[in-house]
């Protein structure tokens, strides 16, 4: 899992802003799980900010609670806990449930992008939740392959905006 196929479509900021410590990154891994690399690389070059305008990824260094990636992984599970007890179908066992859903992004329309935990983190794909709306895709790629795509055009989400 690398992520320069995101660098070859999304210049990286002359300074990236809220790039997490060593320290920040044991205590956000103590506290959730270890997490893919590619998204430790993400945050070192990229650091907190939008991708196109329109894709906010969590930051455990975020002082934003709305980008910080600990507490959005509690509201955003907390939200899913809470669609699945009143019926609403959520087709994916839960974060910390093997192969669990763990949010790491949000678009600008409320839509959460997770990883779908199977296996060892370089192995987790992507899943994105349309906001408001009992809508999930799956796609088998890692986060940054899937903003590569997404970037690129070569992957077309039904649930992002045609822009």
């Amino acid at each position: 899992m690398s992520i320069e196929p995101l660098l070859s479509v999304l210049s990286p900021p002359s300074a990236a802003l809220e790039v997490p410590s060593d320290e920040e990154w044991r205590e956000t891994q103590g506290r959730l799980t270890r997490l893919p690399s590619d998204y430790r690389d993400f945050l070192r070059i990229y650091g907190s900010g939008s991708v196109d305008n329109f894709i906010w990824i969590f930051n455990p260094s975020s002082g934003n609670e709305n980008l910080n990636l600990c507490r959005q992984v509690a509201d955003q599970l907390d939200v899913l806990h809470e669609l699945k007890a009143t019926g609403e179908l959520v087709p994916f066992p839960l974060f910390p449930d093997a192969g669990g859903l763990l949010p790491f992004g949000v678009s600008d329309n409320g839509d959460v992008l997770l990883w779908k935990t199977k296996g060892d983190p370089c192995d987790w794909t992507v899943v994105v939740s349309e906001a408001r709306c009992p809508n999930y895709e799956e796609y088998s790629q890692s986060m940054s392959d899937f903003l590569a795509s997404v970037l690129a055009g070569k992957t077309v989400s039904a649930i992002f905006p045609d822009d």
